[in-house]
């Protein structure tokens, strides 16, 4: 796909964002808030039906300059999702949908299919995420070590969790794995070998490269109900200096929220009368 560079610069930096929240939440007021929300995250990841709506913004010296929706439907080994990136004026959607082993792309207005093969089916299986195997563990375990003093800053209320943290509370660990989500996508973003004639690589070129990057501020709010968690919103401010040293301060700003756990069905894409561009699995071409 044309913009697979483009939505691995923004799945990065959200990403990495989305996993600090994780890190950071871990440390809710008390240990019934920490085990409530932890376990509510376990359940969400091992989950394989539900829907996740995600908006998200990024904003530059506030001025928007990137913002989006995505929508992801799970049904078992079914799945869907539909995005919509903008970038300056430059907006960019994109619907994929996986029904009974075929993979349909509707990218703009241009549709591809491929057939998944077996091969394919089992390694999504073996990827799963399995909350009873070693790394999940292990992943607890570490992150359970990293509270760290920021627990007190947590505020449980109901069936809230909420945090609000600046400068110095802000933990070391947090500040280098933000710092390293926006260099990962600083490099990405400077890829010579991304096509990008779909507009949004010229529009990304808009957005400045940050060096000397700080973490200003960063707020997590998460609401559980009963065992689910059902929204994970959170916004995180950077700042740091361009190229030509002048200051810029980035505040991302993403929602969350989960929904339909065990009655979402998988949206399907009709191509009725559309030409659709067969594409050959990886695995296929290596045989040949």
């Amino acid at each position: 796909m044309k913009s697979k560079k483009i939505k691995t610069i923004m799945v990065t930096a959200l990403t990495g964002c989305m996993l600090l929240s994780v890190t950071v939440a871990a440390s809710a007021n008390g240990v019934s808030g920490y085990e409530t929300y932890k376990s509510a995250a376990k359940n969400i990841a091992v989950t394989s039906n539900g829907t996740l709506s995600t908006s998200f913004e990024v904003k530059d010296n506030g001025n928007t300059n990137i913002s989006g929706t995505n929508v992801e439907k799970l049904e078992g080994a079914n799945n869907s999702s539909s995005t919509k990136i903008k970038i300056g004026d430059v907006t960019k959607e994109t619907e994929t949908s996986r029904i009974d082993g075929k993979t349909i792309v509707k990218d703009g207005e241009n549709y591809s299919s491929r057939t998944n093969n077996d091969k394919m089916k089992n390694d999504k299986i073996e990827k799963k995420f399995d909350a009873s195997s070693s790394k999940a563990k292990l992943g607890e375990m570490v992150l359970d070590t990293l509270v760290g003093d920021v627990k007190n800053q947590f505020v449980v209320d109901g069936d809230t969790i909420s945090v609000n943290l600046e400068g110095a509370q802000i933990p070391e660990l947090a500040k280098l794995a933000i710092s390293a989500a926006a260099e990962e996508g600083n490099s990405k973003k400077d890829n010579k070998d991304e096509s990008g004639k779909d507009g949004l690589k010229e529009a990304l070129k808009s957005i400045p490269n940050l060096k000397n990057i700080d973490v200003k501020s960063l707020s997590m709010t998460a609401k559980v109900n009963g065992s689910t968690l059902t929204e994970n919103d959170f916004k995180i401010v950077i700042t740091g200096d361009d190229e030509s040293g002048v200051s810029h301060e980035i505040e991302v700003s993403v929602n969350n929220t989960i929904s339909d756990v065990n009655s979402t069905k998988a949206d399907s894409i009709d191509t009725t009368g559309k030409q659709v561009q067969a594409i050959q699995n990886k695995e296929n071409n290596r045989k040949h």
